[in-house]
């Protein structure tokens, strides 16, 4: 019997068996990929879940800033020192609801466990309401947000106290929230308020009700109180005085009204802010400040202005650039301002070793800009510069100071300092109403660093307003125009064109 051939093996079948395992090698690579992707996906997301909780940062990107907070806010919240409780009680109706609910939330991110945020609906938390009625004695007869200290003290905030309305309207024309939340805070957590006396002097009374009326506001946000004082005839300093502000005083201090403020600064570690009028003649205030290392100078920082076919002109209004430092310029060095009407110069000894010695630290506070010098010669009706009466060019032109006395040997000021600042400017608040932020902020900082309050020392609350985008009526009936025929027609005209281009 014949044997049969041996059976060979199809190349057809071998070949569909390779191409079959690359089949399968080719899927196990793709879901591997896919399970790598998938696992990478979900690494990602949750590290930016992660991250975006414990390293939360927020933009306003808002035309004036509505959602933010300014600098001092974010201190004093950041650094409060006992517990704040803000419970908010709203109708979920209100206007308000949505505006106050986020500016709470945003002093609730920034105060951790420091701060306690609770909403509450007027017509549905009943019973929270009730404990809170009867443990700290509030009625709860309105939308309002009550701030609640961990020393018991309460501050109800209605609220029509955040918001400035059109009286006719309605409307609302500021939000005012921030300065109010603040303040309340500050009351409930302070063990006072400040008082900070303006003093009087010779200077008109319309120009220091409008100087009250501008510094009051910033004053209120700021738990302080501003008052008038006349030295005249009194025999101490108010014991609940904080600071003594000098707004540009064109009378000087007699001997015996020098003495009480030398007490009050020296002794009763009070603060003393003093805008100085260049015109006026004050030599005995004059002596206590050069005796500390701020010397005001008979000069007017002045320019000359050279315009080709004019004739050259002295220019007064001096650019000033705030200086870096440990004074009230820590959170604003490098803005700049315009110091109105006439300024004088003042000397400022950084370096005096019988000051340090005696524990006495002067330091600058604002720089004129180049090309403006201290002309002793000012009344002359042509100037230019002489070095060898004249101050500046090329060494700096000052024009604020500070300076901070602590007592012999305490080099730390751990027993306390006294401070002063002074200004070669009378008008740095503005009499005329026209005051610049940054000239306000610097007064405020002024103001709160003398009165040892360095959480404050930063950019102060601003007030959003409504921003109303005006279109002039033939603007609107081209807007009409626009959006009732010209839009709608070149849809019209493109569909059209779409259709004709896929039937053809």
């Amino acid at each position: 019997m014949a044997k049969s051939a041996p059976v060979s093996k199809s190349p057809v079948k071998a070949r569909s068996g390779w191409f079959g395992a690359k089949r399968r090698l080719e899927r196990g690579r793709t879901a591997l990929l896919v399970a790598v992707q998938v696992v990478l996906i979900l690494l990602v997301f949750f590290q930016l879940n992660y991250l975006s909780c414990r390293r939360h940062t927020a933009w306003d990107l808002t035309r004036n800033g509505r959602f933010s907070v300014s600098e001092t806010t974010q201190q004093v919240v950041g650094d409060l020192a006992t517990e704040v409780r803000v419970v908010m009680a709203f109708l979920g109706s209100s206007d308000l609801h949505s505006e106050v609910k986020g500016l709470i939330a945003e002093y609730d991110r920034l105060g951790g466990d420091r701060l306690v945020a609770e909403y509450l609906d007027l017509s549905r938390s009943r019973e929270r309401l009730g404990e809170l009625r009867d443990r700290h004695g509030i009625e709860f007869t309105g939308d309002q947000v009550v701030v609640i200290g961990e020393n018991g003290r309460v501050r109800t905030l209605p609220a029509e106290d955040f918001v400035n309305r059109d009286p006719s309207s309605g409307a609302v024309l500021t939000f005012k929230g921030e300065e109010v939340l603040t303040a309340a805070i500050l009351e409930v957590t302070e063990q006072r308020q400040r008082k900070i006396y303006l003093l009087t002097g010779d200077r008109r009374a319309e120009d220091l009700v409008r100087i009250a009326e501008q510094l009051q506001p910033l004053a209120n946000a700021q738990n302080a109180r501003l008052e008038g004082l006349v030295l005249e005839g009194r025999d101490s300093i108010p014991e609940d005085a904080d600071v003594l502000f000098f707004a540009g005083n064109g009378e000087d201090l007699t001997l015996r009204e020098l003495a009480l403020v030398r007490d009050f600064w020296e002794n009763r570690h009070g603060g003393l802010v003093i805008f100085l009028d260049p015109v006026a003649e004050t030599p005995n205030l004059n002596s206590l400040l050069r005796e500390h290392g701020v010397a005001p100078r008979p000069d007017r920082v002045l320019s000359v202005v050279a315009i080709p076919g004019v004739a050259a002109r002295k220019s007064y209004e001096v650019p000033v650039s705030l200086m870096p430092g440990p004074g009230p310029n820590r959170e604003r060095a490098a803005l700049s301002l315009t110091l109105p009407g006439q300024t004088q110069s003042i000397e400022v000894l950084t370096d005096d070793d019988l000051l340090l010695s005696e524990n006495i630290r002067p330091m600058p506070l604002m720089i004129a800009a180049s090309g403006f010098w201290g002309e002793t010669e000012f009344q002359e009706e042509e100037v230019s510069f002489n070095p060898a009466l004249d101050h500046g060019q090329p060494d700096p032109v000052f024009t604020a100071a500070a300076v901070e006395k602590g007592l012999p040997g305490d080099a730390a000021l751990e027993q306390g300092s006294s401070r002063l600042v002074v200004v070669g400017n009378a008008d740095l608040i503005s009499p005329k109403g026209q005051t610049s932020q940054v000239a306000a902020d610097f007064t405020m900082a002024s103001l709160n660093w003398v009165m040892n309050r360095e959480a404050l020392v930063g950019i102060s609350p601003r007030r959003p307003t409504v921003f109303t985008l005006g279109v002039a009526p033939e603007k609107i009936a081209w807007l009409q125009t626009l959006v009732i025929l010209v839009l709608p027609g070149l849809s019209l005209i493109a569909g059209g064109l779409v259709w004709f281009l896929r039937r053809a």
